[in-house]
């Protein structure tokens, strides 16, 4: 079976192949309940376009007033060529102010100070856009390399994000060229004029990780001001910023980045929050001196090391904050191909699609209707947000989330479909009996979206999922090292060829090209590895029931004599010779539904209602078990008691003798393999040339071994007469 899915053209996709690490679960993939995907580089292409541009007060790009519609067509996948998006991203007004910029202040003031109060002034839109492109240029962790026989770099890095955003910036007018030795050197202009080289000291650099939700760099720029640029999810750096709450909701710049970024969430667009501060020199020579500390590693000393590591992320924190707003940007990735068809044929086969993302919900939201896990007739979406907590508070008001989950249950006239972040989930999950009726709605719903979850949060759901279903089996699928501790707790854990590394792939039980191969491992593969597997296992206790209890009747029989009904050759050869080269065939190659057809796959409207059986374990289940044990003893029966009475009473020798006891053990030994050959084949459902022969060799072998073997001990009982 694993070669057959490694084989498997139809699970060819971006030049890879299958890849099945362990082939001991081949029949869980026929009989999956629930699966957890991911989004980014999962369901959608990963290959990032810049969009839009919001640099302090002004918009730049594409418009993102919203419509009230999402644009399905627009979600789907655009024909490229080669491996990145093409840059279409242009803005007149954004070229002309870094080219020709305005004379005089702009009417709105980024003005920001440091703790011992120096200033530190953007008064005009061109010092924003540059202090806006030169964050793009310097907080990252990509490599640049240059393009022969052009002013542009190539860059590659392992977040998508991360190389659409520096590219976009060095298309734009601020490009990263290299950083040698913590020194950046970014090359300032528009392209096809006059370049100017610019160095950046590098202090210190906090990557990302899903946890903060954010990745920070410390500068010193050309000038000597030491700043403070980071970038990441906007629910974490609001919080970061200088002004209270209070203040950000009176504020009309921060108020309309929000509706700004509110808009582009809606289209199913990524969004990036941009702030910086700026320091004094006696302030990060204080900080960076503890740091330091910090960062003398001790090897051996675990205590100490998770101490300074928790020192770490204080000093982090202690520096990360009282940040001023600087902009955000907009970017689109697109779906792949075929991702609605597959998840609409996985709803329909009884298999319940769960999306859990790190976006925003108003993306999570407008991806789930583009792939078709929310449809927009006779379907409520339960949206569960922060208005579910207590008002000033961190604690979720479990009783009105109870509420509103009560009174939108499912039922046959109106579909449900669940939105809810993570941090919700896990809230929920940690009280028992939130947990219970959580885990009871969701299992009711149609799809559920689970929205700004880290990790840690995308395991501790598909754990609790595992937990209250332990009869059923859950798949997680995903294509980056944040996806791996969410497909390392599935039962089944698939991993996609992607643009984030190979951990997904590594840790994972299998390994596909895009998420539209999902349909054929679990249609085609899966369900034909549980027919095939649990058939074998009933055939063979069949079988070797059937074999043997004409033993346990002949001790009856004889009355304990110690006499054995069979030839020591026949126990041998039973399942090495005659049983065994048939079932191998059958558990092979047996198709109940043949997919393949002319080069296409015909069947693929039929497949889905056809995977019932897997998760129902309908084949191998108490009930067929027993009947397969009734057969066996049926038969049995049958090869014993048969013979044994004709042979004692109605067949005589020439001399008035009844047969001898070895011609009634091979009449029984040939009865049963014919029998329970013939059971083989009434079963199968595929024959091809190589399953009749093996089934007529292994007769032909069982009459030439009773006739030899029969004939030697009827020749040894003459000679003992004589």
């Amino acid at each position: 079976q694993l070669f057959f899915i490694q084989w498997d053209v139809f699970l060819y996709r971006n030049d890879r192949f299958a890849k099945v690490s362990t082939c001991t679960i081949n029949e869980e993939l026929g009989q999956v309940r629930y699966i957890f995907s991911d989004k980014t580089g999962t369901l959608t292409c990963n290959r990032m376009e810049l969009k839009g541009l919001r640099i302090f007060d002004k918009c730049y790009g594409e418009s993102m007033a919203a419509s009230g519609e999402v644009d399905e067509n627009a979600r789907k996948r655009s024909i490229a060529v080669g491996e990145e998006l093409e840059f279409n991203f242009c803005d007149q007004e954004l070229n002309s102010i870094l080219a020709n910029p305005p004379a005089g202040a702009s009417s709105s003031q980024c003005q920001m100070r440091t703790s011992k109060g120096k200033l530190y002034n953007l008064a005009t839109d061109k010092d924003r856009a540059l202090e806006f492109l030169k964050l793009l240029a310097c907080c990252h962790e990509v490599a640049g390399t240059k393009v022969k026989d052009s002013q542009y770099f190539f860059y590659a890095g392992q977040s998508p994000d991360e190389v659409c955003l520096v590219d976009a910036a060095q298309r734009i007018g601020v490009a990263f060229v290299d950083n040698r030795s913590n020194t950046l050197i970014l090359s300032l202009g528009a392209h096809g004029k006059k370049q100017e080289e610019a160095r950046v000291q590098l202090l210190a650099l906090f990557p990302f990780d899903s946890t903060r939700a954010r990745m920070s760099v410390i500068v010193k720029d050309e000038n000597g001001v030491i700043k403070l640029y980071s970038k990441g999810s906007d629910e974490r750096l609001i919080g970061l910023l200088k002004k209270t709450r209070e203040e950000q909701k009176t504020d009309p710049i921060l108020v309309e980045t929000e509706d700004y970024l509110l808009a582009a969430s809606l289209k199913g667009l990524r969004t990036l929050y941009m702030a910086m501060r700026v320091i004094d020199e006696g302030e990060f020579a204080s900080w960076k001196a503890r740091m330091d500390e910090v960062n003398i590693f001790v090897p051996g000393n675990e205590a100490e090391a998770a101490e300074k590591k928790m020192r770490y992320d204080v000093l982090v924190d202690e520096v990360e904050k009282d940040l001023e707003y600087l902009g955000c940007t907009v970017v689109e990735d697109k779906l792949q191909e075929n991702v609605e068809s597959t998840i609409h044929n996985l709803s329909k086969a009884g298999v319940q699609v769960w999306m859990i993302t790190g976006d925003k919900m108003g993306t999570a939201k407008s991806i789930g209707y583009s792939c078709k896990m929310f449809v927009k007739q006779n379907m409520e979406i339960v949206q569960i947000d922060d208005d579910y907590y207590y008002p000033g508070s961190k604690d979720v008001d479990t009783n009105k989330v109870l509420s509103r989950l009560q009174n939108s249950y499912p039922s046959r006239e109106k579909m449900v479909g669940l939105l809810i972040t993570g941090m919700l989930v896990e809230k929920l999950i940690a009280n028992r009996e939130a947990k219970d009726e959580f885990i009871k709605f969701a299992k009711k719903c149609k799809a559920v979206v689970c929205c700004r979850t880290t990790a840690n949060q995308k395991a501790t759901v598909v754990r609790a999922m595992k937990e209250a279903c332990p009869g059923e089996i859950t798949l997680s699928i995903g294509d980056g090292g944040n996806d791996v501790p969410m497909i390392n707790e599935a039962h089944v854990g698939v991993g996609v060829y992607g643009k984030e590394g190979m951990q997904a792939v590594q840790s994972a039980d299998y390994a596909i090209g895009e998420f539209q191969c999902l349909w054929n491992l679990l249609m085609v593969h899966g369900r034909l590895c549980y027919l095939r597997i649990t058939e074998l296992i009933l055939y063979f206790f069949y079988k070797n029931f059937v074999f043997t209890l004409p033993q346990m009747f002949f001790a009856f029989w004889c009355s304990y004599s110690g006499q054995t009904y069979y030839e020591s050759w026949y126990i041998s050869c039973y399942n090495l010779v005659f049983t065994s080269l048939p079932l191998l065939i059958k558990a092979l190659f047996e198709h109940d539904v043949h997919h393949i057809k002319d080069g296409k796959l015909p069947l693929n409207k039929i497949y889905p209602y056809l995977y019932h059986l897997g998760q129902g374990n309908e084949v191998f289940n108490f009930r067929v078990i027993l009947t397969w044990l009734l057969y066996g003893l049926f038969h049995a029966c049958i090869v014993f008691f048969v013979p044994i009475l004709v042979f004692d009473k109605a067949i005589l020798t020439s001399d008035g003798h009844n047969e001898h006891f070895w011609l009634v053990s091979l009449t029984t030994f040939t009865s049963l393999i014919f029998i329970v050959n013939i059971k083989l084949y009434t079963i199968s459902r595929f024959f091809a040339w190589i399953n009749i022969c093996l089934l007529y060799t292994s007769d032909a072998a069982d009459d030439m071994q009773c006739v030899d073997l029969g004939g030697r001990r009827i020749i040894k009982k003459k000679k003992k007469k004589k």
